[in-house]
C-alpha cells in the first residue's frame, strides 16, 4: 500500500508475511491536491475528474473491499500506518507512572510563574533569554531540549511550550494544574518524540480558555495540543477541559496506553488524533459537544483510523461517539456511547411512523411499516442534509470487533460503516435510526458505482461470533445496503421481519437464518433461545417491542424462545429479509420466514403469553389471522 508515494521498509516487510487478503485494507478520502493518478493496490482510488483543488479520494477499491469483508483486527492494523515509532521511546516505568527524580528536571508551578531546579536539561533561562533547556518568561514555560521534565503545583494563567526539534521530550504531570486563559496549556510544538506520564498516585488538571490570542490557520485547538505524535501513559489521573474547541488533539497521532484515568471535556470534539488515534489502556471518560473519538486523517489511506484496545471508555457525544475516516478495531474494550442523547432523542422522519412493534411504528402484525415509498424517498433525501446525526460509531471503511463489551445508544444509527466485522465479545445497540447500517457512506466501492438507494452498494455485514442485541425506533434494526451474513453468534433484533422497515434490511446478498414474530418482550426481560437439543443462551433485553428476531440459527432446525414476561413461542428457522414471507406466527406464535414466500415455520399454539392462537407464518406481507393457514399470494 502507498501513503504519500513511499512506503518504509518495514511496512513492507511486514506486509509480505501477511495474507494477501490482508493487504490494502484501509481507505480514505482526499481533501490535499489533486492527485495525477489513481492510487494502485491502496485502499482507494483517485478522483481526477475535478480540475480544482481539494479533490478528493472517492472509490475504496474491489482489493480493499475483499481484503475488508470478514477481516480480524490485526488484518486491518496491518495495513495501516505503523505506530511502533511512536511508542519507541516509551519504557516500563513511563508505563507504571514513575520515574527517577535524581535525573529529572523540576518544574514547580506557582500562580503565574514557575521555578526550575536541576541540570538534567542542560540549564535554565529565567525572563526568556532562551539560554539552557527550559526557559521561563512569566507564564509561559518553554522546554528546549530533551530531557525527563516533572511538572507540579499551580499555574493560574500560563501554559507549558515544548519547542525541541527532534528531541525526546517526556513531561511528567504530579500534581499539576495548568489553566491558560487565552491558549492551550501544554502546546507541543516540537519534538522528535513526546511522552506525557501521568505520575502514580497524581492527579492533575489542564484547562484552555474560551478564546485563543493566536488565530492563524495552524493555531492550537485544544487545551492539550500537539502538533506531532504524542504518547499518554502512567497511572495517575488527568481531567482536561476544552472550552476553545477540543479537550486532547493531535495534528499527527495520538496513543494513550498504560493506565492512566482520561477524563476530557471539551465545546467540541474530546480527543482527536488526526494521523490515528490508538487507545490501549485506561480509563477514560468523554464529554465532548462534537464527537467522543475522532481521526481525520483524509490524504493517506493508511491513516485515519481509530484503534481500541483493553481499555474502559465512556463517551457522551452531541455528535458521533467514535468518528474515523477510515477503520475503527474494538479488541478487548469496554465501550459505553450516548451519542445525541441517545434512542430517546430520536427525531421521527416526515411520513415516517416507524417500524412493526417499535416505538412510533405499527404494533400489528401485517410485517409492514406505517411508512409509505414517499416517507423511503424523504429519509433518503434527509441524509444529504447538513444536519447533525449523531451515530455511536461512524467509521468510514470498516468496523472490526473481535473482544470486548460495546454499548450504543444513538439518536440516529448506532454502527455504520462500509464493512462491518463482528466476530466476538457483546455488542449492545439502542438506535434512533438503523441499528446497524452497511453502507458505502461518502465513497463509491469499486464496481457499484452507478447504484441507487435501494440497491447493492458493495457494503457487507459480517457477524460470525459474539453477542448482538440490536434496538431501532425508525428503519431498520440490521440494515445492509450491501449484503448482510449472520453466519453464528447470539443475535437479537427488537421488532419483525418481513417488511421494508423492519428487523433486516438488505439490498444484496444474505444469509440471515432465524425465526421472528411473537413472544414480545419488556426491557428488563430474560429472553431464552433454545434449540431442539436443549442447548440454550441468553440475553438480557435492554428494548421493549411486540416482536422478536433472532437470527445465527440452524435452517430447517426448531427453536424456542422465552421472554420473561411475554411467555414463549416455537419455530422453525429459515432465511429471513425484508420484503420476503410475512409477519410470523399469528398470535402467540414465532415462525422462520420462507423465502420464496412459502408458509413459514410453525407457531407454537400453546405459547404462555396470553393469547392460545398461535399460528403459521404468512404469505408475504400477511400475518395468518386466527391461527389459520395463511395462503399465498
Amino acid at each position: 500500500m502507498t501513503g504519500n508515494g513511499t512506503v518504509p521498509a518495514r511496512r513492507i516487510h511486514t506486509r509480505l508475511l501477511l495474507p494477501l487478503a490482508a493487504v490494502a485494507l484501509a481507505a480514505g478520502c482526499s481533501v490535499g491536491s489533486t492527485s495525477s493518478a489513481a492510487s494502485s493496490g491502496t485502499g482507494i482510488e483517485a478522483d481526477t475528474s475535478s480540475s480544482t483543488s481539494g479533490t478528493a479520494w472517492t472509490t475504496i477499491t474491489s482489493e480493499v473491499a475483499q481484503a475488508s469483508t470478514g477481516a480480524s483486527a490485526a488484518e486491518i492494523l496491518a495495513a495501516n500506518a505503523d505506530t511502533s515509532a511512536a511508542t519507541a521511546a516509551v519504557t516500563a516505568d513511563d508505563d507504571a507512572g514513575t520515574y527517577d527524580a535524581a535525573s529529572a528536571t523540576t518544574i514547580t508551578l506557582s500562580g503565574d510563574s514557575a521555578s526550575v531546579d536541576g541540570d538534567g536539561a542542560g540549564g535554565v533561562s529565567v525572563d526568556g533569554d532562551g539560554a539552557g533547556g527550559v526557559s521561563v518568561d512569566g507564564g509561559t514555560i518553554t522546554i528546549g531540549a530533551a530531557g525527563t521534565y516533572v511538572l507540579s503545583g499551580e499555574l493560574t494563567d500560563g501554559q507549558v511550550v515544548v519547542n525541541a526539534d527532534d528531541a525526546e521530550v517526556r513531561l511528567v504531570l504530579d500534581g499539576a494544574s495548568i489553566t491558560n486563559a487565552d491558549g492551550p496549556a501544554i502546546d507541543i510544538q516540537d519534538a522528535g518524540s513526546a511522552v506525557v506520564v501521568l505520575a502514580e498516585g497524581s492527579e492533575n488538571t489542564l484547562t484552555d480558555g474560551q478564546t485563543y490570542t493566536d488565530t492563524s490557520a495552524d493555531a492550537p485547538t485544544a487545551a492539550l495540543f500537539s502538533s506531532d505524535t504524542v504518547v499518554i501513559t502512567g497511572t495517575g489521573a488527568l481531567t482536561v477541559t476544552g472550552n476553545h474547541n477540543d479537550a486532547i488533539s493531535s495534528k499527527n497521532g495520538l496513543i494513550i496506553q498504560g493506565a492512566p484515568t482520561l477524563t476530557a471535556d471539551a465545546v467540541d470534539d474530546g480527543i482527536r488524533g488526526k494521523d490515528y488515534l490508538v487507545v490501549s489502556g485506561g480509563t477514560i471518560t468523554i464529554t465532548a459537544g462534537g464527537d467522543g473519538l475522532k481521526s481525520t486523517e483524509d490524504d493517506d489511506e493508511t491513516m485515519g483510523f481509530i484503534a481500541l484496545g483493553a481499555a474502559d471508555i465512556t463517551i457522551t457525544s452531541g455528535d458521533d461517539g467514535l468518528s474515523a475516516t477510515t477503520d475503527v478495531t474494538v479488541d478487548g474494550t469496554t465501550l459505553n456511547v450516548t451519542a445525541g442523547g441517545g434512542q430517546a432523542n430520536a427525531t421521527q422522519e416526515e411520513g415516517f411512523g416507524g417500524a412493526p412493534g417499535q416505538p412510533g411504528g405499527a404494533a400489528t402484525g401485517s410485517g409492514s411499516a406505517v411508512g409509505t415509498e414517499d416517507a423511503t424517498d424523504t429519509e433518503d433525501e434527509s441524509n444529504d442534509d447538513e444536519s447533525t446525526k449523531p451515530k455511536g460509531v461512524n467509521a468510514g471503511v470498516s468496523y472490526t470487533q473481535e473482544e470486548g463489551t460495546v454499548t450504543l445508544d444513538a439518536a440516529d444509527e448506532g454502527l455504520q460503516g462500509a464493512f462491518i466485522n463482528i466476530s466476538g465479545g457483546s455488542l449492545t445497540i439502542t438506535a434512533g435510526d438503523d441499528g446497524i447500517n452497511a453502507t458505502n457512506g461518502d465513497y463509491v466501492i469499486e464496481g457499484y458505482e452507478n447504484v441507487d438507494s435501494e440497491s447493492d452498494d458493495g457494503a457487507v455485514l459480517t457477524i460470525s461470533g459474539g453477542q448482538v442485541q440490536v434496538s431501532f425506533t425508525y428503519s431498520d434494526g440490521i440494515d445492509s445496503n450491501g449484503s448482510a451474513y449472520v453466519t453464528g453468534g447470539q443475535v437479537v433484533v427488537s421488532g419483525q421481519a418481513g417488511a421494508m422497515d423492519g428487523a433486516v434490511d438488505v439490498n444484496g446478498e444474505s444469509q440471515l437464518i432465524g425465526v421472528t414474530g411473537s413472544p414480545s418482550v419488556s426491557a428488563g426481560d430474560t429472553i431464552t433461545v433454545t434449540g431442539a437439543d436443549g442447548t440454550s443462551w441468553e440475553m438480557t433485553s435492554v428494548f421493549t417491542s411486540q416482536y422478536l428476531t433472532v437470527l445465527g440459527l440452524t435452517e430447517g432446525e426448531e427453536y424456542t424462545v422465552a421472554t420473561t414476561s411475554g411467555g414463549s413461542a416455537t419455530g422453525t428457522a429459515a432465511a429471513l429479509s425484508s420484503g420476503m414471507g410475512g409477519g410470523m406466527g399469528g398470535q402467540g406464535g414465532m415462525g422462520g420466514q420462507a423465502p420464496s414466500g412459502e408458509v413459514g415455520g410453525q407457531g407454537d399454539p400453546g405459547a404462555p403469553s396470553g393469547n392460545t392462537n398461535g399460528g403459521l407464518g404468512g404469505g408475504p406481507g400477511q400475518a395468518p389471522a386466527n391461527g389459520t393457514q395463511s395462503t399465498e399470494s
